[in-house]
Order: structure tokens, then sequence, then C-alpha cells
């Protein structure tokens, strides 16, 4: 992961336009297919507006986020990495919006069990989406990238075992539940906001959530007021953040032994530099759309 929110800015998914738009890939190959984090404008990671690799992260340890799923786009020459996802159940994901919004009826599938996406492990489960639905309110075309949220239904179940395993979901509402937690965020996002190619190895980077007035300070006054409280989640550090790539994958938050799944990478500067914070969709604020859509 490389300090991700892309001024202007931009979404950490494919990337979509951010506020600053987001950066296009290089290569037909991957043209469509990293959404932006942030628009900026600003951009949508994708992995968030869609947002990309991890920056200044590390490589995980195989399959230690079991939730982590690769969401996977085929525009005629095959199947590529676009964004992130989190699995919720056997047959759920949530992602943002913004990655499944450029091309509604497509080709995607998510492949859960995944680590390395150049090799082989035997672990992979690769899962054909039956519905995309995102939500009803979400605008991309709108400053800060209100409700930047889908669920992904599988047309088969994911097989449940030790590489694979939902996250579970917030057990608060509450905007300061994962103040002073252990937080990480994950993805196979651009490890910074130059390259022109996604990382083969998972990235993870431990980050810091931050109040809503925390994060907005950090942002100049043509951006700040796009942070929602409600609707997002900030983390910031300094020196790592999500990038395109990362966009609708996982940040979670250790509560009471447990790893809850605290935002969806959504937006942030182009570029991802790491002098401003990633944003995430708050997830808990969706509590009641979710269960509506999964019967979860």
């Amino acid at each position: 992961m490389t300090g991700h929110v892309q001024t202007s800015l931009e979404k950490t998914g494919p990337r979509p336009p951010v506020l600053s738009e987001c950066k296009s890939d290089t290569t037909d190959d991957n043209k469509h297919e990293l959404a932006t984090a942030g628009r900026a404008r600003t951009t949508l990671l994708c992995s968030a507006a869609p947002s990309s690799r991890i920056v200044n992260g590390a490589d995980s340890v195989a399959n230690r986020w079991p939730w982590q799923l690769s969401l996977q786009y085929d525009s005629g020459s095959g199947y590529r990495h676009i964004c992130g996802a989190s699995l919720i159940s056997e047959s759920y994901a949530i992602t943002a919006a913004h990655c499944i919004d450029h091309d509604l009826s497509g080709n995607y599938r998510v492949v859960a069990g995944e680590h390395d996406l150049s090799t082989e492990s035997g672990n992979e489960q690769r899962i054909e989406i039956t519905d995309r639905l995102k939500h009803q309110d979400y605008n991309g075309d709108t400053g800060g990238f209100p409700n930047d949220i889908a669920v992904l239904k599988f047309a088969s179940k994911a097989s449940l075992n030790e590489q694979v395993q939902p996250v579970t979901l917030p057990s608060s509402t509450s905007t300061s539940h994962y103040a002073d937690k252990t937080c990480y965020i994950t993805g196979w996002g651009l490890l910074n906001g130059g390259d022109a190619s996604v990382p083969d190895i998972l990235q993870e980077a431990k980050t810091n959530v931050l109040s809503t007035s925390s994060c907005r300070s950090k942002f100049s006054i043509f951006i700040r007021n796009y942070v929602k409280e409600a609707i997002h989640i900030c983390v910031h550090t300094g020196d790592n953040g999500a990038c395109n790539g990362d966009s609708g994958g996982p940040l979670v938050c250790e509560v009471n032994g447990q790893w809850e799944l605290a935002g969806a990478t959504s937006w942030g500067m182009n570029g991802c530099p790491t002098n401003t914070p990633s944003v995430y969709v708050r997830v808990s604020n969706y509590l009641t759309w979710i269960k509506e859509k999964t019967a979860l």
C-alpha cells in the first residue's frame, strides 16, 4: 500500500474520476480496472473510490486476513484484479459501489483464499457474482462519493476453511467505536500513485482511525467538507495509506479479540500521498441496509 489518497480526490478502485481525477492505467490490459480511492478532485481508490495498493505497507503472511477477496473483471481478455472486497458470509461480500459502477452488465467474480495473484497455491476459490447491489443513494459525481458501498451476491457458496473466513460486522454504530483500536488496511492496490501495475502479493499496513475533525483538518479547505462523519471513516499514520486497486477492500479493527469490518476503501487524494488520510465508507452506518440485502 502506498499512501493512498490521491489529490484531486480519487477513488481507490477501478479508477473512476476523482476530485481530481483518478489516474487511468497506463496499459491496455489494466485500462478500467483500477478504481480510484477518492476522487480528487479526490480519487476513488479501487480498492475505494476504488483505491490501489497499500502505500508503504508490507507483504502479508499468507491468508492472515481470510476475508480478503480479489474482485476481478473480464473486459474480454481475461479476468484481472480491479478492487478488493470483504467476505461477510458464505454467499455475500461487501465492496465499494464505484468498483462495479463502470459496467453494470459486465463479468465479475471474486477470488477467495488468494495471496499471490501470480501464483496458484491451491487455496483459491473463484466464485461468480450473480447480483451486484449498489446502495441506492450512491453518487459517484458528488464530492466525497457518498454511500460508496455495494453488496455482492455469489452464484455459489464459498467453502469456509482456514484460508477463507467471513469478517465480523461492526458491533456498534458509535462513530468513536474504533478510536484507539488496533486497525489494519489490506489490498493489492498500487504501492505508490505512480505505479502502472498492482503488486502480486497482498499488502497490509497498520493504521490509525481519526476523528472526523482531525481528518478534515488534514485536507485543504476545498476538500475537507466532503468528509461526513456519518458515512466516512478516515485513517492516517503519515507514512502509509490506500491507493488505486485497494478500493472496496477492508479496514479492520480489533474489538474484544475479534476483527470487525470498520470500513471499505473509498477515496483519497490523487497520487496517493501519505500526508493526507485515506477515506473509507463507514460500514456501521449501513448495517440495516446490509441486512436487508443479505438477510444476515
